[in-house]
């Protein structure tokens, strides 16, 4: 219900400005609700809903290529741009808080690999298994994994940097401050130093992130 809801909302922003909407777009979005619905009739527990996930993550995918393909980059896919890295940066910060907590039971390094989507990059870099500072090395501190903490918050603080200059700031914007100071905490840490305390602080802080960029540019 969750996930529809937010497809829904999504939809409903687009049609506000349905006339700037790609027509590719604009089919790829109402794609993606139909099946969504659709598989709320269909899909059992199981094997059978982590399937249909994953046809839904493959059309979300088809649809977040045209956007990062096809926009124009104007101000407003820099919006659209640090939202994504936003919500990722703070996905993989609470799931790594959990999964590599040193409580965590038997297996759950495997899955928060999984769930970053970093399985193959993990075998090609590491001739081990998952440890925990493998997994924190990959998922957090590996500033050339498009699903790292440390990745997306690089690219925040380049689009915070172009935004100040788009908007015509001369000085140091307070988010491109924010960023900085979460981005530079972070890079300066060890594998080993990035426990489950660690990462609670900066899922807060990316949080509050979000807090800084509504202030100073959305009101």
């Amino acid at each position: 219900d969750g996930l529809r809801s937010t497809i829904g909302a999504a939809i409903q922003s687009a049609s506000r400005v349905r006339d700037r909407f790609s027509i590719d777009g604009w089919m790829a979005l109402n794609d993606l609700a139909k099946t969504a619905q659709q598989m709320t009739k269909t899909a059992t527990p199981g094997d059978d809903a982590a399937r249909a996930m994953g046809v839904l993550l493959r059309k979300i995918t088809g649809f977040s290529g045209l956007v990062h393909e096809n926009m124009y980059r104007s101000v407003g896919w820099r919006f659209l741009s640090m939202g994504r890295s936003l919500e990722r940066a703070l996905a993989t910060a609470s799931a790594l808080a959990r999964f590599a907590d040193a409580s965590a039971s038997d297996g759950a390094l495997d899955l928060a690999v999984e769930v970053g989507d970093s399985s193959m990059t993990h075998r090609s870099r590491y001739a081990v298994a998952t440890t925990r500072n493998t997994v924190i090395d990959l998922l957090a501190l590996d500033a050339q994994n498009p699903r790292a903490i440390l990745y997306h918050l690089a690219e925040l603080r380049e689009h915070a940097a172009e935004l100040s200059k788009a908007v015509g700031r001369e000085k140091m914007s307070d988010l491109l401050v924010a960023v900085m100071t979460v981005h530079g905490e972070l890079a300066a840490l060890a594998p080993d130093a990035v426990d489950s305390t660690a990462l609670d602080r900066i899922a807060d802080e990316i949080g509050r992130l979000s807090d800084v960029l509504t202030s100073e540019y959305l009101t």
